[in-house]
């Protein structure tokens, strides 16, 4: 299974100790700039040594940089080289939770999770015991989650 991340989702499961859930997937595939973001700019800070020393991490460069410039129009370099990496890699899913970002990703027929939907998959699968517990931790560590999201994050939960 191919899966490209951007920042963003690796950056909100690492402030709550949860990155760990990624390696489900085996390898992750991150561009440059995302690199850039969780390990350079970044460091210091959740996520940066644990995906600058992990194994399972795979940067690579974009190859369609004008593609990317396109796409900066109206996204964050991040997001646009995130969204084109997984189109030059054929990815089976891509990790996304800023909305536009999603929404230009699932234009382009690719499939979109963010950080709430991993959690929730991770919950489903017994890999964490308590989703409202873990999605409270990220609203208490300044990530930005909807209600709307939230709710239906906890309204799907199948009951154990």
């Amino acid at each position: 299974m191919i899966i490209v991340s951007n920042a963003g989702p690796l950056i909100a499961l690492a402030r709550i100790g949860k990155l760990d859930l990624l390696k489900q997937f085996t390898q992750i595939y991150i561009s440059n700039e995302v690199y850039e973001q969780v390990v350079l700019k970044g460091e210091g800070k959740p996520g940066s040594t644990e995906v600058k020393d992990s194994d399972w991490f795979i940067t690579k460069e974009v190859k369609n940089t004008l593609a990317v410039e396109s796409l900066t129009i109206e996204l964050e370099k991040g997001e646009a080289e995130a969204i084109i990496l997984a189109l030059e890699l054929n990815a089976d899913l891509v990790l996304i939770d800023e909305s536009i970002a999603r929404d230009i990703a699932k234009s382009r027929g690719l499939e979109v999770i963010g950080t709430v939907g991993i959690l929730a998959e991770a919950y489903e699968n017994g890999l964490i015991k308590d989703l409202k517990k873990s999605l409270d931790d990220l609203r208490s560590k300044k990530v930005w989650i909807s209600e709307k999201v939230y709710n239906r994050a906890l309204s799907g939960i199948k009951r154990k």
